[in-house]
């Protein structure tokens, strides 16, 4: 079966995110924008699930587990720092304090 040409709505949305992916410096915020894209392609066919279809043509794995293999990915690379570095709990907040208002500014605003 071919494919149609997408819809005049369709093509401006691809424009859109076709410059934007050419703008980006970021190899890996210019393949979000890619899949972004192919989504966008997909779902005019009436593909189902899209996003899916996009991410792993892209990416070769599904969306819900990208998560987990980066996060695999830097434990491989970092090893035993990689707890170090990305388990460290952030350092607890202080409670939220009063505010102290000078006794001076209060006249000054009377």
């Amino acid at each position: 079966m071919p494919s149609r040409s997408p819809s005049a709505w369709t093509q401006r949305i691809l424009a859109r995110l076709e410059a934007a992916e050419w703008r980006e410096p970021n190899p890996h915020l210019q393949c979000d924008y890619r899949i972004a894209w192919l989504t966008v392609l997909n779902a005019d066919r009436g593909i189902a699930r899209p996003d899916v279809v996009a991410c792993t043509s892209i990416l070769g794995i599904a969306p819900e587990k990208v998560g987990p293999a980066i996060a695999a990915r830097r434990k491989f690379l970092l090893g035993p720092l990689y707890d170090e570095f990305w388990g460290v709990a952030l350092p607890p907040r202080k409670p939220p304090q009063p505010a102290k208002v000078d006794p001076r500014s209060e006249k000054r605003a009377a």
